[in-house]
């Protein structure tokens, strides 16, 4: 009967772990940036991450392009963007970097749409966005680049679409919440715009755009409010990490899970704004960024992995399950008596 009992309590075990174990997640320093940036772009294609303009030490716009090679965890430089930006919207799409916005000659709102061939090493001006904007956000949805949001005069709000078959651009409806220095995110083919400031205020609302329907949504709030932050998905959640306040950056990671709500992750290593964050390869990397608010740089690359449970496990435990159940099913009789 012991013996009975020790067996179902061992096979159990697989299944309790399932509820007991917490993800483990952790922190990896890389190797530096050749130049310190901040408020440059990140794009990942296959094992590389190429990083587009941004301010640099000087702080002045900056035209170079370095390319972060994985596998070597070493840097190399690429084809510069013909037009020095800061504070741009940028994303991948069937093997080419659209790069929107941004800020030029200063602080001067830019419309320029620039597009770089990765197998052929070249850059092209696509056709100039409707409302010239820095500090905006670019994501492709369904095969169409939307650029949200950032900073003119005169809006904050922008939702402007832009197709490369077409090569035209097109209205999409306005954010509900007019910000700049947001972050964005595509999951299950919904954007998310997260968090980013109007004006001096920074905010922690949470709004995802259908393309579908062509309309917006309200969601839980962020839990920090803050501005300058950057955003990924992973493992079917969006990681928010850094921002910056009026006396401070932030080190908050906060992960977004739909239908959910937010949770609190390690939090970045070193606080830092104006920084960004690309997904390969089941980790997320955290680009650059400024360590103190306002005008500052840094060289940093650091690689974030948070692990899950694998499926297999889950697969595994759930045969263990069967095979229990069916042990208690056909000796159920026995036991019973076992038991008198």
């Amino acid at each position: 009967m012991k013996l009975v009992l020790f067996g179902m309590i061992f096979l159990l075990f697989p299944i309790l772990n399932i509820f007991a174990e917490e993800p483990s997640e952790g922190w990896e320093r890389l190797t530096n940036m050749p130049e310190p940036r901040s408020e440059s772009k990140a794009v990942a294609n296959d094992n590389k991450i190429y990083v587009i303009g941004g301010l640099n030490n000087k702080e002045l716009a900056d035209n170079s392009m370095f390319i972060y090679d994985i596998e070597k965890d070493g840097w190399e430089k690429g084809s510069s963007i013909p037009t020095a930006t800061h504070h741009a919207g940028a994303d991948i799409y069937n093997e080419k970097l659209y790069v929107v916005g941004g800020y030029q000659d200063g602080w001067k709102p830019s419309n320029e749409l620039w597009i770089y061939d990765i197998e052929l090493d070249t850059w092209t001006k696509g056709e100039n966005m409707p409302t010239p904007r820095g500090a905006l956000t670019a994501r492709f949805l369904d095969g169409k680049l939307y650029a949200t949001g950032g900073y003119n005069e005169n809006t904050r709000f922008e939702n402007e679409v832009y197709d490369p078959l077409t090569k035209s651009w097109d209205k999409g409806a306005d954010m509900p919440t007019p910000r700049e220095h947001h972050s964005a995110a595509v999951l299950d083919e919904q954007m998310y715009i997260i968090g980013g400031r109007d004006g001096q205020n920074n905010l922690d609302a949470t709004e995802a755009y259908d393309y579908f329907s062509d309309s917006w949504s309200q969601l839980e709030p962020l839990p920090t409010a803050r501005s300058g932050l950057a955003a990924a998905t992973l493992n079917g959640a969006i990681f928010v990490f850094g921002g910056e306040g009026y006396a401070s950056t932030f080190s908050e990671n906060e992960a977004y899970i739909p239908d959910q709500g937010w949770f609190e992750q390690q939090p970045l290593p070193i606080p830092r704004h104006g920084l960004d964050a690309v997904t390969v390869n089941n980790n997320i990397y955290i680009i650059g960024g400024g360590i103190a608010p306002g005008a500052s740089y840094s060289p940093i690359i650091e690689k974030y992995h948070n692990t899950v449970i694998p499926e297999f496990g889950l697969l595994v435990s759930i045969v263990f399950a069967t095979c229990i159940m069916t042990v208690i099913v056909f000796t159920k009789p026995k036991l019973q008596y076992l038991i008198r």
